[in-house]
């Protein structure tokens, strides 16, 4: 986007009403103006039943690309900028990264460099997800320097939570996403009531 002068203009956010939207692009409508929008599952997720909404963007310029990746959190906007930094991945297997693992999760992953769930998400085998553990270890301060909460207690009580969703025959990504925004509103939330919780947003 240019404006009056030919000077490129980075948009950092967005906020107005969805007009259109699929799992993997929004059309946001700002004062008659629609951008589109190249967003992960996990932003989808947050957004499908909202009239309006603000997404926090990532401009991509490249030669004679220029395109816009919206996300609900400023966290996955982070993280996916950091994902570019990494040899071999591009903007679509960034956003399947983001699709495919909760934050918390990718962030063990790297810590740990156990690589069992990230080779679980399409695109991601074995080498690629050796390699994208060593060099985000390689980025650690980076990493640190993002803000972005470890995972801790709060980790074991979302995981027991996941964990017993499934044993009652709840999908593991829809369980993932409620326990994520229950922790988020609450992160102090004992497992019985996160439970609790959890099953009636699912059961509603």
């Amino acid at each position: 986007m240019r404006d009056n002068n030919g000077i490129t203009t980075m948009i950092a956010r967005l906020t107005g009403r969805i007009t259109e939207l699929k799992p993997t692009e929004a059309i946001v409508d700002v004062n008659g103006v629609g951008y589109q929008v190249i967003i992960p599952f996990t932003t989808y997720e947050r957004i499908m039943d909202a009239d309006k909404a603000t997404l926090q963007i990532f401009t991509l310029h490249r030669e004679d690309q220029f395109r816009l990746y919206g996300f609900f959190t400023e966290e996955e906007k982070k993280i996916f900028a950091l994902l570019l930094e990494v040899s071999g991945i591009g903007p679509s297997v960034a956003l399947s990264i983001l699709s495919g693992i909760a934050i918390p999760d990718l962030l063990e992953s790297v810590k740990t460099q156990n690589t069992a769930l990230l080779v679980k998400i399409p695109g991601i085998g074995q080498s690629k997800a050796d390699k994208l553990v060593f060099e985000l270890n390689r980025k650690s301060k980076k990493l640190d320097a993002l803000n972005i909460a470890r995972p801790g207690a709060g980790r074991s009580v979302r995981n027991d939570v996941i964990e017993a969703l499934l044993s009652l025959g709840f999908d593991e990504k829809k369980s993932a996403s409620v326990i994520d925004e229950i922790m988020k509103e609450n992160p102090d939330l004992p497992l019985e009531a996160a439970v609790k919780q959890s099953l009636k947003r699912l059961s509603s």
